[in-house]
């Protein structure tokens, strides 16, 4: 399923991952994405729900929103594992996040997106 949201004057479409499946494969099974999409985690509860670049072909952006929309994470320019994923990092945020966007890697950047900043549905 696809939506589309508004982050800092950007208006991106994203793919929702709202099921525990659909959350767990994520965007591992891809070789890119358009500069002007991303997924979007819907979660039921607000947790400190951690990502990996395991079986990753792309480099992303991750920002994490709590329930009223909130960036109150970022990790910038996550590139994918090596092949072990005993080496791979898990990214989490250090407060309770309810939405996590991946967007390509460099559109934090590009884009000024900041702690504090808000995404609503277009």
């Amino acid at each position: 399923m696809t939506n589309r949201i508004e982050l800092d004057g950007v208006t991106l479409t994203v793919e929702l991952a709202t099921t525990p499946t659909a959350q767990q494969q994520g965007l591992s099974d891809r070789d890119s994405m358009g500069a002007d999409h991303g997924m979007l985690f819907v979660f039921n509860q607000a947790a400190e729900w951690g990502f990996w670049m395991h079986e990753m072909r792309f480099p992303l952006d991750i920002i994490w929103f709590n329930p009223n929309r909130q960036v109150v994470f970022i990790e910038p320019d996550l590139t994918p594992c090596p092949p072990a994923p005993a080496n791979c990092p898990v990214y989490a945020p250090p407060i309770n996040a309810m939405y996590v966007l991946e967007v390509n890697a460099g559109f934090v950047q590009a884009n000024g997106v900041k702690l504090g900043d808000t995404f609503s549905f277009v």
